[in-house]
């Protein structure tokens, strides 16, 4: 089951939130969609709020394609996985199209 974490600055935390909002309403449809088509039979997000006042959103992607969700998500031609990409790239910092982060290492 991949999991891992991505930093969420203090000030997308109301976008963030928003954009969880999205996603079990009014785009659930195209959430279920997306992780049925690339694989993933669990994907869930938890949000740790650091000490900084920053957070870190904990994330598990389980199934067939947990460990290809994300190469295929950013080569996906699909407008929802266009959009989703684009915003997790906008909340959390991260271009999509730079280097993948190191894999977690499991330390227990």
């Amino acid at each position: 089951m991949p999991a891992f974490a991505v930093p969420l600055a203090a000030e997308k935390f109301g976008s963030w939130e928003s954009w969880i909002d999205e996603l079990k309403g009014s785009r659930k449809a195209g959430f279920d969609d997306m992780n049925s088509r690339l694989g993933l039979t669990r994907h869930e997000a938890y949000l740790q709020p650091a000490p900084d006042g920053s957070y870190l959103v904990v994330v598990v992607q389980d199934g067939p394609g947990g460990d290809s969700f994300t190469e295929k998500l950013l080569s996906s031609d699909d407008e929802f996985d266009r959009w989703f990409a684009a915003t997790v790239a906008d909340l959390h910092g991260i271009d999509p199209a730079g280097p993948p982060p190191p894999a977690p290492t499991r330390y227990l």
